[in-house]
């Protein structure tokens, strides 16, 4: 590696970068992947972009207020529509003291995907008062 260096640069230049590429070779390395691996996401990572679907009322499974208390957040599982049950969590005390038997849920689809998520919304959005 010497040799080739020596090609480019002054014979004193060239052992001084050899001397440091020898000493830093597993930082730079680390560092070069490092960026690599972030930007290889950035650039390969889809949009995520999705949009409102419907507003459900959905029968409430259980119900468990997060750190015991709705002001915090409540974790819940509801029955779909679809038979199917899944399970959402709200951190938006005024939202998670709406949940009772009954939950007023969003469906969002994502674009690419179709891939629905749910998340509780406000009685009002499904219609009631």
């Amino acid at each position: 590696m010497l040799s080739i260096l020596s090609t480019f640069f002054e014979p004193h230049r060239a052992v001084s970068i050899y001397v440091f590429l020898k000493s830093w070779w597993l930082l730079i390395t680390g560092v070069v992947t490092l960026i690599a691996v972030f930007a290889g996401l950035l650039l390969l990572n889809d949009d995520g972009t999705h949009e409102h679907h419907s507003f459900l009322t959905v029968a409430v499974l259980s119900a468990t207020p997060i750190n015991g208390d709705l002001k915090h957040g409540v974790v819940a599982s509801v029955r779909l529509p679809d038979g199917s049950a899944v399970s959402i969590t709200t951190t938006e005390g005024p939202i998670a003291r709406t949940v009772g038997t009954e939950a007023c849920v969003e469906k969002r689809v994502f674009v690419e995907s179709g891939e629905p998520r749910y998340r509780f919304k406000l009685p009002r959005n499904c219609g009631a008062g």
